[in-house]
């Protein structure tokens, strides 16, 4: 009997180690990417003051300033927009993968859970 408990108990920790290498691997890789996209942004950032410091060196009449500054915002929207997009992109992503995750964990737990019922139940029985 207790070789079983000892089993069962090991088996559950196996398991348990199994699924923590597995959620950090998933969380390794989302850190991965959101670190790319910050560097991303930051970088989009850094271009978007330097264009704006070309235009405003470069302007000496107020609406020709005001229509530079207009060109930059509506180019560095639609960068944000598609920095955006994929960053809710990684997310659905990412959600997805630990749906699977915490899914297959669920089943296998369930399965781990029932065999051991069942095990335990055959010992009892042949005692």
């Amino acid at each position: 009997m207790q070789t079983e408990i000892f089993n069962s108990v090991s088996g559950y920790g196996k398991d348990a180690i199994s699924a923590a290498k597995e959620l950090v691997e998933i969380n390794s890789r989302l850190m991965s990417k959101v670190l790319e996209s910050q560097i991303s942004l930051a970088n989009l950032y850094v271009e978007g003051s330097e264009k704006q410091l070309e235009v405003a060196k470069g302007s000496t009449d107020p609406k020709e300033f005001i229509a530079g500054q207009t060109a930059l915002v509506e180019e560095f929207t639609g960068k944000l927009t598609e920095a955006a997009q994929a960053n809710a992109a990684v997310a659905q992503g990412v959600s997805e993968e630990l749906k699977t995750w915490f899914e297959k964990g669920v089943e296998k737990g369930v399965k781990t859970a029932d065999e051991a019922v069942q095990e335990a139940v055959k010992v009892a029985t042949a005692a």
